[in-house]
């Protein structure tokens, strides 16, 4: 296998590049061994925490499972790496080198240093039968932007909802490795008839292993909630008045202005903060819209008036029962008057709110003189259902989409309905960490780590390919009795495009499928992959109509996502006939 020494994503802003040594500048002699190794060892410091044991666990487990090479935790091997922490870097920035008495050495400005520079070493790096050849990469880098979160939607039993615990655990674990900092669930109250109903427990109970997966590598954590979320059973008396909703509305929302309404909103929050006080989470984040509101002319205009007194007083609760919590409110689907009601509001007092989440339409920050991060679209984009053609990579369009936003923005959490998107939470990541590094080199460090080395040109362009032709696609008696009224659902009158060079990008990852070790040939990130490119081609030969290919395509991304019978047609591959069940 080719050994890697490529300028990839994690690099410093431009202007402190010239004051640090980064791969190909003042590189160091290496002296560990040149070619592939049988043995490795992970030396940690005496005062090693659980986390830092953790990151070693992980480096070792990636290694070993991917090449014919035995990694232990101490003792002696071939090749020797030090994992220490070294304040001074940088906020959450490592270094590689080589250095006296390990043969490579990462160093962290802190326990999540470490972990990103595991994350640098791991991708890399090269693996093959003849055992593990340590990447060349040598110097420093620091992230440029702080917040850089995936907001992981626990919902419409889609995988997150759905998967083993331990398939997604194993997911975080990764998404941590390339540099995310933060994950962000939602506990979607509307489910459940009640805190203590056998339901909402066991659904509580599968987010605490995530977040607690996250905090064994001292990765953030954050929830998401409705301002004026109800559960299930929520008295009447005090629901929301119905009006023009914006992305969904659920009867079980409450009306804050209504007598007892305030009270029953902060009675089940204050149970939630109860419940998650131990996680310390870092962020709450509250939402107005999809679901939420209330037309009630009290209410109005929710963004900056109803919304706003829930908000206040979830916030004055989250701080008083989860010391050191930072509030993020949201505003999803505000109009021009929310808009400038908050930022007038805002102005007078901010000492509820830490930061804003808001995307490119968005006002600048100095409106509101508090931070703000981005909830930037990676599942949904012009495609439906959401991964049910596989693999969805959109790296130019969405590198667009930041170009756009990254100077008023602290970072984000991209918003994903499951793992098809893979390629973007990767993208993303980089573009947080630098926004300057191209985004072909983040692509290349992904291809090279997860399928091959040698395939690295040939998957960019399957990925542009792919993206030239993601689009919405629709055959005749399927999709007409889904009952959603969503403003982009794809019309009766939608034709399957030509899609260009869609037979190409087939042929390439037939091909490419021959030369992948058996590890990358039945990985999930393969198979998501391999499978869009099928349909692409079979769609197009068979005039956008699925024949048994296609289907047997769709029977396998349902496995991979685990869709159950209950899982709603926005998150299920669409295989024929079964869309409306």
């Amino acid at each position: 296998m080719k050994q890697r020494n490529l300028f990839t994503t994690w690099f410093l802003p431009f202007s402190l590049i010239a004051s640090l040594s980064i791969s190909g500048c003042n590189e160091k002699p290496a002296v560990h061994p040149e070619g592939p190794v049988k043995t490795v060892s992970v030396i940690l410091p005496k005062d090693a925490d659980s986390v830092m044991y953790r990151i070693a666990e992980i480096l070792s487990s990636r290694i070993e499972e991917r090449c014919n090479a035995k990694v232990t935790i101490g003792g002696d091997g071939d090749l020797k790496i030090g994992l220490v922490i070294k304040p001074g870097i940088g906020p959450e920035g490592f270094s590689i080198d080589s250095v006296a008495g390990d043969h490579l050495r990462i160093a962290g400005n802190d326990t999540r240093g470490v972990l990103y520079g595991v994350g640098k070493l791991l991708h890399n790096s090269a693996y093959s039968a003849e055992g593990f050849t340590a990447t060349k990469w040598r110097g420093t880098s620091i992230p440029e932007k702080p917040v850089r979160g995936m907001y992981l939607a626990t919902h419409f039993y889609n995988y997150y909802q759905t998967a083993p615990i331990r398939e997604v655990q194993r997911y975080i674990e990764d998404l941590s490795l390339w540099g995310v900092n933060t994950i962000l669930v939602w506990y979607d109250m509307h489910h459940f008839n009640g805190f203590e109903s056998p339901e909402a427990t066991g659904f509580r109970d599968r987010l605490r292993q995530f977040m607690e997966t996250a905090r064994k590598l001292d990765v953030g954590i954050g929830f998401t909630m409705i301002g004026n979320e109800g559960y299930a059973n929520s008295p009447s008396k005090v629901q929301a008045v119905p009006g023009r909703w914006r992305g969904g509305h659920y009867p079980t929302d409450i009306c804050p202005n209504k007598p007892g309404g305030m009270e029953y909103i902060l009675k089940t929050k204050s149970q939630f903060f109860d419940w998650c006080r131990d996680l310390k989470p870092d962020y709450i984040c509250i939402w107005p819209y999809d679901q939420g509101g209330c037309a009630s002319a009290d209410c109005q205009p929710w963004g900056s008036n109803g919304f706003v007194k829930c908000a206040k007083g979830i916030s004055a609760m989250a701080r008083e029962k989860i010391p050191g919590v930072k509030v993020i409110i949201s505003t999803w689907y505000f109009d021009s008057t929310e808009w400038k009601g908050l930022s007038n509001l805002l102005a007078r007092d901010h000492s509820w709110a830490d930061m804003i989440l808001a995307e490119g339409e968005a006002p600048g920050k100095e409106k509101f003189n508090l931070p703000m991060v981005g909830f930037p679209e990676i599942s949904m984009y012009n495609t439906f259902p959401w991964g049910g053609f596989g693999a969805t990579p959109l790296p130019n369009h969405l590198q667009g989409q930041w170009k756009k936003v990254q100077d008023k923005l602290a970072g984000g959490f991209p918003y994903s309905e499951g793992i098809f998107d893979d390629i973007s939470k990767v993208v993303y990541a980089g573009l947080y960490w630098n926004s300057a590094s191209p985004v072909e080199q983040t692509l290349r460090e992904y291809i090279a780590y997860e399928y091959a080395p040698e395939a690295e040109d040939s998957i960019l362009k399957v990925i542009r390919i792919l993206e030239q032709n993601h689009h919405m696609r629709w055959w005749p008696g399927e999709l007409d009795g889904v009952k959603l009224l969503l403003d982009w659902f794809p019309s009766k009158n939608v034709k399957p495009q030509a899609d260009p060079d869609a037979e190409e990008a087939y042929a390439i990852v037939k091909q490419t499928d021959k030369i992948l070790s058996e590890r990358a040939r039945k990985s999930w990130r393969w198979r998501i992959l391999y499978i869009r490119t099928m349909l692409d081609a079979e769609l197009k030969a068979n005039g956008g109509s699925p024949n048994q290919a296609c289907i047997n395509g769709f029977k396998e991304l349902m496995r991979i996502y685990h869709t159950t019978e209950k899982s709603d047609p926005v998150v299920k591959p669409p295989i024929p006939g079964t869309q409306n069940d």
